[in-house]
């Protein structure tokens, strides 16, 4: 069969199965015209295929899977980079800072190793001799402390999608000595 045939039966069934799987139209019509290219090179080069239409939707699966790793991947980075700021210091120096000196160590030293780390909670638990419930609950318990703590001195804007977008010192607080230099020592504006 050639290519124009069997692109002619099935490109819309597939176009409207992207589209259910992929909100973005323009990448779901990317994925549709790599979907015909792959078809394309496998008639081209003579390789039989026994069922058009499952072996274009495992395609379509394959690609859609392809799209949302690429997606992650994606995120991850811009999560890291909104942690650097215009100077290209990176905040988490001094989520770190704080976590190590301010936050009691039962729960500052697994949230170290959580966030700052990037160790698995499983892994955390381990580390300190404790049940896994008990590492998720001490990891839970510090971010809302260190929360806490953040929001008693400055005034956090978060936009729509609770990304953080600004933030301010409040007049009212009074930065210990020893987070003044830290904060100098990573050349943080606040």
């Amino acid at each position: 069969m050639e290519f124009n045939t069997i692109w002619n039966t099935y490109n819309s069934h597939l176009l409207n199965f992207v589209k259910s799987k992929i909100e973005d139209k323009i990448h779901a019509e990317d994925i549709l015209q790599e979907i015909g290219l792959k078809l394309y090179a496998v008639l081209n080069k003579g390789e039989k295929i026994n069922n058009y239409k499952s072996w274009l939707f495992q395609v379509a699966r394959n690609l859609i899977i392809d799209y949302y790793r690429k997606e992650k991947v994606k995120k991850n980075r811009e999560s890291t980079y909104s942690e650097i700021n215009d100077e290209g210091i990176c905040v988490c120096d001094l989520s770190s800072f704080v976590i190590q000196n301010y936050l009691p160590k039962k729960y500052g030293i697994p949230l170290y190793k959580s966030d700052i780390e990037k160790k698995s909670q499983k892994v955390i638990a381990n580390e300190l001799n404790i049940s896994l419930p008990a590492a998720k609950s001490r990891i839970q318990r510090a971010r809302v402390k260190l929360k806490e703590l953040i929001e008693e001195c400055v005034t956090i804007t978060y936009n729509k999608n609770g990304t953080i977008v600004d933030y301010q010192l409040k007049n009212t607080c009074e930065i210990p000595k020893e987070l003044q230099e830290e904060i100098k020592r990573i050349n943080l504006t606040l």
